[in-house]
């Protein structure tokens, strides 16, 4: 019985339905390097798209933070402005009063809300229950772009901090939670370094970074 023919200009040619499927079979099958390499340009493609992706993310969580950085420099100048000091310095992610008049957690944190209030009058409380003119803030942001907590700090002299050394002046701590987790990516806090965001002069093995709002 005959199932095909064969030409020089076509090659075989199957005439039943079982010689056709088995031909486009053939014509149609893969080689084991041909799908290693669709799979290997898949996973280059998947790579890349990766690393774009993911560097998008990081930089736009470093835009927020410096827009948090930004916010809390004017709440900063706006309450000096009616109170005549700065506000004390407190414990990571308490708000040192720039939505309420005293010092609190707005997460509902049980802990020490001040770090230190050398810097401001004996009766600081006092006044500021007298003369606070705030909100400052319309929010204390409760969580760092990468799932730390802010914090407040007041230098008044150079300090030391993991072996960085911080100029005088008034910071806002980009950290991790209560639990030292959720910290800055090492390679972000460099590319923060190199953009000139963060100012504790090196890079910190806890995963923080200082950014500069007021200098003395």
């Amino acid at each position: 019985m005959t199932v095909g023919s064969y030409t020089a200009e076509r090659g075989y040619t199957p005439n039943t339905k079982e010689g056709l499927r088995s031909f486009w079979q053939r014509q149609n099958s893969y080689t084991l390097v041909e799908i290693l390499l669709v799979v290997g340009i898949i996973g280059i493609l998947s790579a890349m798209i990766f690393v774009a992706v993911s560097g998008g993310i990081e930089k736009a969580k470093i835009t927020q933070a410096t827009q948090n950085a930004e916010q809390l420099k004017a709440a900063t100048e706006l309450y000096f402005v009616n109170m005549g000091f700065y506000p004390p310095d407190t414990n990571r992610g308490a708000d040192p009063g720039f939505t309420e008049r005293q010092p609190y957690f707005p997460d509902g944190h049980q802990g020490t809300e001040i770090s230190s209030d050398a810097h401001c009058p004996e009766d600081w409380e006092d006044i500021v229950d007298d003369e606070w003119e705030g909100p400052y803030l319309p929010k204390w942001p409760t969580e760092t772009p990468w799932g730390g907590k802010y914090d407040y700090n007041y230098w008044g002299s150079e300090t030391v901090r993991d072996s960085c050394t911080v100029l005088p002046g008034i910071y806002m701590g980009i950290q991790g939670d209560y639990d030292g987790n959720h910290t800055i990516p090492e390679d972000v806090e460099q590319k923060m370094m190199d953009l000139g965001y963060d100012k504790d002069g090196c890079p910190s093995p806890n995963g923080e970074a200082q950014l500069l709002l007021i200098k003395f």
